[in-house]
């Protein structure tokens, strides 16, 4: 009986440890991905050349001066819109410690553009205690 009950109590600890950290990485997460939708406004507002509209969607902890990096998207895109959006891979990092939850999605989108070129994005999304946001934002050429 003794043995049960120890046996058990270990099971229990080794559960606790491991249920602080969460990481999913499963297809077909569109619905559970929180930075689909703001991916499409973020490639909408890039198109447009709305630099700082585009600096409001990233984290707060990101305080590198990124006006450089989203001139260059701006200048790429010239005004193509986006036509759709697809997203080829996610992985969902959700969190929880003495520090807050916090929720981490790395995604890689395919994006056909209105001229019908095919781009792809990739992008990480933070929401945690400090805000939510993009902590990385990229337009990839070539293969993936």
């Amino acid at each position: 009986m003794r043995k049960l009950v120890c046996f058990s109590l270990a099971i229990l600890v080794l559960f606790c440890f491991t249920a602080c950290n969460l990481n999913l990485n499963l297809e077909n997460l569109e619905n559970e991905s929180e930075s689909a939708a703001i991916t499409e406004e973020m490639l909408d507002i890039l198109a447009e050349k709305r630099v700082d509209d585009a600096k409001a969607l990233f984290h707060p902890q990101v305080d590198e001066e990124i006006d450089t990096a989203i001139t260059q998207m701006c200048d790429f895109l010239d005004g193509r819109k986006a036509e759709s959006v697809e997203i080829i891979s996610i992985n969902i990092n959700n969190s929880t410690g003495t520090g807050g939850r916090s929720r981490q999605e790395q995604v890689a989108y395919s994006v056909r553009l209105d001229d019908g070129e095919i781009i792809y994005a990739s992008a990480v999304y933070l929401s945690d205690q400090d805000g939510d946001g993009f902590v990385s934002f990229q337009l990839i050429l070539g293969i993936i």
